[in-house]
């Protein structure tokens, strides 16, 4: 039989999670409309974004400043209320602008109200935020990878709405002590909120990172994570509060964070006990709570808020420019910064473990067992009939700009559907997410490959695990070859991905991507001699890891115009322009709002000749797709 007391702390931990669950999911879409709805549709420049950014971070003082005017309780309603409302418009609008005013009020409301949910007691923000990790991963596994701001359809209204109601009744059922919080001495751990946030969203809740690095299944990966934050609760209420396990709990979670993009077995060891670890560290930098106010809650947890978009614009802001820094420094900070807190808060004074409840391990449970009922939808594959596999070969090239249309808003459906119409056997995408923070942390290869029933799918992160080119195929993919291409002193890693795929013969098929911009001031002057020196390099590793294999097909996002001198030499190389045989129309793939450039290409060797090719009329993109028809010669 449950007691009154610990029915009453599961429903403080459950509003936590759910609040926690609400607002995760309205920050990553805020970075995502930021990123590229505000930054790419209405042109609003990078510098220009920090700003506004970090405006609902900063902002979210006000709501533990109005608690003197309305009382704490008065406060934490009127911030849920928000969260509420902001989350479900957010989930029903069909507009861009609409989406990112209602995410923005959403994540502010969500920042405002982690204080004040303190005044419920330590465990409602300790257990709340790991309970929240794992209902929000679950929550994703049912999404086969897609976070639900994302999901369409009346279903996912649904249990936004359900979610919304629900941490309403627990806001309810729970009382909240007008005057509790954490002391200024001992609250400053909370700071690492952010990093800690940042860890969690980036890599370790991130089912496309660990799938890339460790080679795993995308379905497995997923699991592994859901029953791994089932053992973050169960070992956060049996050592929370032990000083040794505290301590050697930072130390995994940094060197894993540090070693996070290290293919093999390493990472593959450090990323199981890291996510327990993550839930030890957590509970070390809160403090327990007394009588003294709201004030240093405040100050401390929207500190560590704003240093998530700090990092997040650090991690993401290289990419476009060149900042002395890389991305993989910025990783190794966010460990140091973990690792340091965290042991610092191991040998603080511990907080009163005040022991697990069932309730929670039973909303536990639920949450493991969420990612089944999407991997029950991960079996439609259509893999070709090698026995029948003949001549001609429908190959696809499409740079699907992590899957933000024309208008700025991500729609993997829409992705898919300009896919599927044209059936093609092997597709090779460019600008493919695996969980990029923004870009709604979504594993893009995993939802299309299932979506579009391709059994054989490959992934090369070229900027970081999360982010760069893929290769989908109805047909057995025997081998491939990773490979970067030369920066050039450009800020962007791109790269070569190479699959021997067995189809009607053996056939060598390479997505790769050229840098799109080298000196921003001379590129609108003459953008082929900006980038002339760039693309000649990146040409040349691409043709030494072709080394002359036929047949081969060469697509991608080349980000030159034809008769351009990279091109040419390419050509001079033995590759065969498909458009040039049998291309309708201008060709134009770029800007899909207005094309006017072919920068999209489908080049074969000359044992190949193509016999059909065409541009698919989709505003997915910014890119239109490029499908052709190869028969052998």
């Amino acid at each position: 039989m449950f007691e009154a007391s610990d029915t009453r702390r599961s429903l403080k931990i459950l509003c936590g999670a759910l609040v926690f669950t609400l607002g995760a999911q309205s920050i990553r879409f805020l970075f995502g409309s930021l990123a590229w709805y505000l930054r790419d549709t209405v042109g609003v420049g990078v510098l220009d974004l920090v700003p506004i950014s970090l405006a609902p971070f900063v902002l979210a003082f006000v709501f533990p400043a109005l608690s003197r005017f309305l009382t704490v309780r008065g406060a934490t309603w009127l911030g849920v209320l928000l969260l509420v409302f902001g989350r479900v418009v957010n989930q029903v609008s069909t507009s861009p602008a609409v989406d990112l005013w209602s995410s923005g009020i959403a994540a502010w409301a969500f920042i405002g109200v982690l204080p004040l949910l303190l005044s419920m007691g330590r465990q409602t923000l300790v257990g709340g935020v790991i309970l929240g990790l794992a209902i929000d991963t679950a929550i994703r596994g049912v999404g086969l990878g897609l976070d639900l701001a994302y999901q369409p359809g009346a279903m996912a209204v649904g249990a936004v709405v359900a979610m919304g109601v629900l941490t309403l009744y627990a806001l309810w059922a729970c009382p909240v002590a007008e005057t509790e919080g954490v002391l200024w001495g001992t609250g400053w751990k909370m700071i690492a909120f952010g990093p800690f946030l940042f860890a969690q969203f980036l890599i370790l809740q991130s089912q496309g990172w660990t799938a890339e690095v460790i080679g795993a299944d995308g379905a497995q990966t997923q699991l592994r994570i859901a029953l791994l934050n089932v053992v973050a609760l169960l070992i956060l209420a049996r050592f929370e509060g032990a000083r040794p396990v505290a301590a050697v709990s930072a130390v995994v979670l940094a060197v894993a964070l540090m070693l996070a993009e290290t293919p093999g077995t390493a990472f593959d060891i450090l990323s199981v006990l890291a996510v327990p670890a993550a839930a030890v560290v957590w509970s070390s930098l809160v403090p327990d709570t007394y009588e003294g106010g709201v004030g240093a809650s405040a100050t401390y947890l929207t500190i560590g808020s704003t240093l998530l978009v700090v990092i997040g614009l650090a991690y993401y802001v290289v990419l476009d420019m060149n900042l002395g820094f890389t991305q993989s420094q910025v990783r190794v900070a966010v460990a140091v910064i973990l690792g340091v807190v965290g042991l610092l808060g191991a040998l603080g004074e511990q907080a009163v473990r005040p022991g697990a409840t069932h309730l929670s391990w039973a909303f536990a449970a639920v949450a493991s067992v969420l990612p089944l009922l999407g991997m029950l939808g991960a079996n439609d594959t259509r893999a070709a009939d090698l026995a029948t596999a003949s001549y001609p070969v429908r190959v696809m090239s499409f740079n699907i700009h992590s899957a933000y249309g024309v208008d700025g808003t991500m729609d993997l459906e829409a992705v898919a559907r300009a896919i599927e119409d044209s059936e093609p056997d092997i597709v090779g995408l460019q600008e493919v997410s695996r969980g990029q923070l923004i870009s709604g942390v979504a594993d893009q290869l995993f939802w299309l490959a299932n979506r579009l029933g391709y059994p054989y799918a490959e992934f090369f992160g070229t900027t970081d695990p999360t982010f760069g080119n893929a290769i989908l195929s109805r047909y057995p993919i025997v081998s491939i070859t990773e490979t970067h291409l030369p920066k050039v002193g450009t800020p962007l890693r791109r790269g070569y991905l190479g699959a021997m795929i067995q189809g009607p013969e053996r056939l060598l098929f390479i997505s790769t991507h050229l840098q799109h911009v080298n000196d921003p001031k001379a590129h609108d002057a003459d953008p082929e001699g900006d980038l002339y020196p760039v693309h000649r390099e990146q040409i040349e590793t691409i043709l030494s890891e072709w080394g002359g294999v036929t047949p081969a097909v060469l697509v991608g996002d080349f980000n030159a115009r034809p008769g351009w001198r990279q091109l040419e030499e390419l050509l001079a190389a033995g590759w065969v322009d498909s458009w040039a045989e049998a291309g309708r129309g201008d060709g134009f793939t770029s800007n899909a709002a207005n094309p006017e450039h072919r920068i999209d290409y489908v080049f074969h060797t000359d044992d190949l000749v193509a016999v059909d090719a065409g541009v698919i009329q989709s505003r997915a993109s910014d890119h239109f797709p490029v499908v052709v028809d190869l028969q052998r010669r």
